[in-house]
């Protein structure tokens, strides 16, 4: 064989190698973002945004949730549907925020939670073979059949067990009992008072509900199978965008502490953290870390100053 073809033989053996290397690296990365994928979002009407790690995105319709993602109804916001493997689906209301599977810590994190409701509305319809499960400030959702719709704001919440059973544990106060509701039954819960059950929801919660939440819509999930939906990223996430969870319960505020850790060095996220530092305590040793023992130890009144200081900048 002549040199020359034999040198080009030889350059288009390493060509291919390369694109096959290539390939395997690409299916390998989607097999994980798939494996890591917990839910679709397969119908959004409005708009809504998405708050990953260190960023925020819009959402849109076919793409993939993992653990942690926070999901902002915000004002223009109406509609979302979600997805699950199993065959279980999560309705959206309009000014909702919920976060995907938040490791929560101490007895929050002892039920496997799908999601973590922070305010708002939600529509759960379970699938035949598992049960459901959910955290809210007030109040735990498990056990749930077939369909629950559950609203939440601060230390208050409703839960209309629409068909099927479920048990709503109250967090306040301290170790009360865990509740069952039967198809139809409805759970007031506000702050420490004893949660009200009734055998019916009032008419008042029938007419707040999302008008959307009425219709038993069918799955949209085999329009995405195989496609592959990447977020457009709007930026770098603000104190004001993580400001509610971020002054949030204990659980939820330790669950998010070591993934936004470091937005402590961006400045704006900064001044807002030292100024509401009452709001979420465990990040005063981010941002003030104990200074190492080289020379003589600043006094009380120099550290405060030098807080006082950052926090005026």
């Amino acid at each position: 064989m002549p040199p020359h073809l034999a040198t080009s033989l030889h350059a288009s053996r390493r060509l291919t190698a390369r694109c096959a290397a290539f390939l395997l690296s690409l299916m390998a990365s989607l097999s994980a973002a798939q494996a890591a994928s917990l839910g679709l979002v397969t119908l959004l009407e409005g708009e809504a945004v998405l708050l990953r790690d260190n960023a925020k995105f819009a959402l849109s319709e076919g793409l993939s949730l993992s653990r942690d993602d926070i999901i902002d109804m915000g004002a223009k916001g109406r509609f979302m549907l979600v997805e699950f493997k199993d065959g279980s689906s999560l309705a959206i209301g309009p000014a909702t925020s919920v976060q995907i599977a938040p490791h929560l810590a101490a007895d929050r994190g002892k039920i496997d939670a799908r999601i973590y409701l922070l305010q708002g509305w939600v529509k759960v319809s379970a699938a035949k073979a598992g049960s459901w499960a959910l955290n809210a400030s007030a109040f735990d959702l498990s056990g749930l059949s077939q369909d629950a719709v559950v609203f939440a704001q601060g230390s208050s919440g409703q839960v209309f067990a629409e068909a099927g059973g479920v048990n709503v544990k109250p967090v306040l106060p301290n170790g009360a009992a865990s509740t069952k509701l039967s198809s139809g039954e409805f759970l007031n819960l506000s702050g420490a008072a004893k949660p009200e059950l009734t055998q019916r929801p009032p008419a008042g919660f029938l007419q707040s509900i999302p008008r959307a939440f009425q219709d038993k819509l069918p799955s949209r999930a085999a329009l995405f199978q195989g496609k592959e939906t990447t977020a457009k990223r709007l930026g770098e996430l603000s104190y004001a965008d993580a400001q509610a969870w971020l002054n949030a319960e204990p659980a939820l505020r330790k669950a998010n502490l070591v993934r936004w850790k470091p937005l402590a060095h961006q400045a704006e996220f900064r001044k807002g953290l030292v100024a509401e530092i009452k709001l979420h305590p465990e990040w005063e040793q981010i941002l003030f870390p104990p200074q190492a023992a080289t020379g003589p130890q600043a006094s009380p009144s120099t550290a405060g100053a030098a807080k006082n200081w950052v926090s005026e900048k």
